[in-house]
């Protein structure tokens, strides 16, 4: 039993100074974080110009090569078509109780 609660002793002491260490250390490194982050965010926002808080409006080139793009024409089939016809491809199911 001695050597028993030697450890068990050792380790709840390990415990608690390592779980007070964190209480100190933590909001340090936190508030560093947060400050790295901040500093980063304004830095790009001096090279990109402008207003953070400005609406741009981004245009993309349609016509890029590897983009897929569609083209939908419809047809007077697909106009005169309604409903379940149109709709897609149904698979049967059974209810399970």
């Amino acid at each position: 039993m001695g050597p028993l609660l030697k450890f068990l002793l050792i380790a709840f002491a390990v415990y608690f100074i390592v779980r007070f260490l964190f209480r100190l250390i933590l909001p340090f490194a936190m508030r560093k974080a947060a400050e790295r982050i901040m500093k980063k965010a304004q830095q790009s926002q001096y090279t990109t110009g402008g207003n953070p808080f400005e609406y741009r409006e981004y245009r993309q080139n349609p016509q890029e090569e590897g983009k897929v793009r569609i083209e939908v024409n419809p047809t007077k089939e697909t106009k005169s078509k309604s409903g379940t016809s149109t709709a897609g491809e149904f698979v049967d199911f059974e209810e399970i109780k």
